[in-house]
């Protein structure tokens, strides 16, 4: 695994949101002692950026991770290892307070399709 992204970022544009090696794997755990016997892994060596001004859609298999990402990149799962920075900063050092205004800051806009779009009604 190397520490440099895959897609290299475009010029002139800033980046605001930039995920490095992400990975989440949630343990799986049996026995009499609950001990960790293997490791799902949900969410294996993502990254990708998201620049200023730019619309980003995450689309996927169900249960390929994309919830997983979303709320591993918030803190709202801990990352098993990789990098995120939000303008400049990296969120994983973040404490409980700077945690709570990134959240005014950032959000995951999950699809419901059943109340997006009103069927009976035409897109136009």
């Amino acid at each position: 695994m190397t520490d440099q992204p895959i897609v290299e970022p475009k010029e002139k544009q800033r980046i605001l949101l930039q995920v490095d090696n992400l990975v989440k794997y949630f343990p799986v755990r049996g026995g009499l002692l609950r001990r960790v016997q293997a490791q799902v892994k949900a969410v294996d060596d993502v990254s990708f950026f998201i620049y200023e001004g730019e619309s980003f859609g995450l689309v996927g298999e169900s249960g390929c991770g994309k919830t997983t990402i979303g709320r591993t990149i918030l803190r709202l799962l801990p990352a098993t290892s990789g990098n995120v920075i939000f303008n400049d900063e990296h969120i994983f050092d973040y404490n409980a307070k700077q945690l709570k205004v990134l959240r005014n800051e950032m959000q995951i806009i999950f699809q419901d399709p059943y109340s997006s779009l009103d069927p009976r009604m035409p897109v136009g």
